[in-house]
């Protein structure tokens, strides 16, 4: 390679792949919405196909389900396979599905769409996060710019298709929501980022899942997720009830400050991603994250303010923001990008499992005691729990990643 060659090269590394990096926002945006969007419709939903609270219930269910049991062939699919395709195709599918759950009016086949778009969901975060980390020199802002395109989605599940379906009918809101997707396929077909040229792997799958989970990095790293995410659900599940309960608040009312947390994450993602690029320190970032979000369940637990209450929902965001995405960012780091696709889906099943059993648990502990007080108090150990696997990462972190980064892909 010729002096000139090598400089466009470097130059290359150092730019940021701007329109692919709102393509992997996207992504994001599209499958959070479709996977919070039924929650606010649950009352429509119960009328429009005559089944109970249970049966909305599982509309939810049935994405998640399928997310989880998707996340390692998923990973395997981003990693053996050409990423891009991968991603394409999680998206052309949740447009698909989400399409056709506008127009069912059969109970059973909207269930069965919904489990689609969890197994879509699944092929869209390892594969969007393994293109679009590689194909920015800083990972860590780019990590932050998904995430907050994740909480941008939740806001709009939330509130944005609500009100559309205020204006229209229960049809027009997700049909909205397909056109959306659509519109997000055509312009990621178009502008995501290429992914490098796959590597050939001699092992099998099974022995590439192996080789992550046996990394003791990799305990660490979803000992971080597990605690980030089993705090950051019950926060998300139980304020709405809280405010109700205790304060009198309407629906639209508590609902409005519980989504401050994913205000939060949407603002807060990206300066957390940039503050870590810029401090060289992941670890560090990581521990503060937990340390914020222990202050959000403390200011909780002191309670008997709607003012303390919506800090803690704000802080709760940051402190999400300054964990999980800091925490994929080193998932990539640390096994390399070839290995990013298990490695991040596996993290990722692992914090799913934490979200899924956190409502009800936290519910359980508000049924034997009564009190939220002890709900709180349960959350701020956890959080307070989490920092003493992000302190080991701390320690083993730098030399993880050149040791990995000498291993074949």
């Amino acid at each position: 390679m010729t002096k000139e060659e090598a400089a466009k090269t470097t130059a290359s590394a150092t730019v940021v792949n701007w329109p692919a990096l709102v393509a992997g926002w996207l992504v994001f945006f599209v499958a959070n919405t479709q996977r919070i969007d039924v929650v606010p419709f649950f009352n429509d939903f119960r009328e429009y196909y005559q089944v109970d609270y249970t049966g909305v219930g599982a509309l939810l269910s049935a994405y998640l389900l399928g997310y989880v049991i998707a996340q390692i062939p998923a990973g395997l699919a981003a990693d053996n396979f050409p990423t891009r395709r991968v991603t394409v195709c999680g998206l052309l599918t949740i447009t698909i599905a989400s399409g056709l759950f506008a127009v069912s009016a059969n109970y059973w086949l909207a269930l069965l769409l919904r489990f689609l778009m969890g197994i879509s969901g699944a092929l869209l975060y390892s594969s969007t996060v393994k293109l679009t980390l590689a194909a920015t020199p800083n990972r860590g802002t780019a990590m932050g710019v998904l995430q907050s395109g994740a909480g941008a989605g939740m806001i709009a599940g939330t509130f944005g298709l609500p009100l559309i379906g205020q204006f229209t009918n229960l049809q027009m809101a997700f049909a909205a929501m397909a056109v959306v997707s659509l519109a997000t396929l055509a312009y990621v077909a178009i502008c995501l980022a290429p992914g490098a040229v796959r590597k050939a792997s001699s092992e099998s799958m099974l022995g590439q899942v192996s080789a992550v989970a046996r990394q003791p990095q990799f305990l660490l790293l979803s000992s971080c997720a597990f605690l980030t995410l089993f705090g950051s659900y019950g926060v998300m599940a139980w304020l709405p009830t809280y405010l109700r309960n205790d304060f009198g608040f309407s629906i639209a009312a508590a609902g409005g400050i519980a989504s401050l947390k994913s205000v939060g994450l949407m603002v807060a993602s990206p300066l957390g991603g940039l503050l870590s690029d810029r401090l060289g320190s992941r670890s560090s970032v990581l521990m503060t994250g937990f340390a914020i979000v222990a202050i959000s369940f403390a200011l909780l637990i002191v309670g008997g303010s709607p003012a303390l209450i919506i800090a803690s929902s704000v802080l709760s965001g940051l402190g999400t923001a300054l964990t999980m995405p800091i925490i994929t960012t080193l998932t990539t780091e640390v096994f390399g990008i070839q290995r990013s696709g298990v490695a991040v889906s596996l993290n990722l099943a692992v914090g799913q499992v934490a979200s899924t059993i956190s409502g009800v648990l936290f519910g359980t502990l508000l049924d034997m005691t009564g009190s939220f007080m002890v709900v709180w108090v349960f959350g701020f150990v956890v959080a307070m729990l989490g920092a003493l696997p992000a302190l080991a990462l701390r320690k083993v972190t730098t030399g993880a990643t050149l040791e990995t980064s000498k291993r074949p892909a």
